[in-house]
């Protein structure tokens, strides 16, 4: 016997993509299919006037809210190693792990260029 139903999203597109139930006390997923039995089960309990629940994700933080915002980490990356190389040549000094890190990003540019 069913007693709850919400749907299931993807997180990717944020469709529905299954319906989460608990049968007979097991939570089962169950997949968007008129094929499968369990869910022929759900319709013919939505058919009775039961109702399927929408999909309340957790609650985000704010780490996952300013993932969603920032920008992709090659250009943050891309905007750290050029201000560090214009440092160098305006004639800072950098301490030695960023100077050798930027001494193989420069020599990865330098190996294949950035067609003009």
């Amino acid at each position: 016997m069913i007693t709850a139903a919400t749907y299931g999203k993807d997180p990717l597109t944020d469709e529905n993509i299954c319906v989460n139930v608990v049968i007979d006390g097991v939570k089962w997923s169950v997949p968007l299919d008129n094929n499968n039995t369990q869910y022929k089960e759900i319709l013919e309990w939505v058919a009775e006037g039961n109702t399927i629940e929408p999909y309340v994700g957790p609650e985000r933080g704010y780490e996952e809210l300013r993932r969603g915002e920032y920008p992709p980490m090659g250009d943050q990356f891309d905007a750290i190693w050029k201000q560090l190389n214009q440092d160098r040549l305006n004639g800072k000094e950098l301490i030695q792990p960023a100077d050798d890190e930027l001494n193989r990003v420069l020599a990865v540019k330098a190996k294949y260029p950035k067609p003009e």
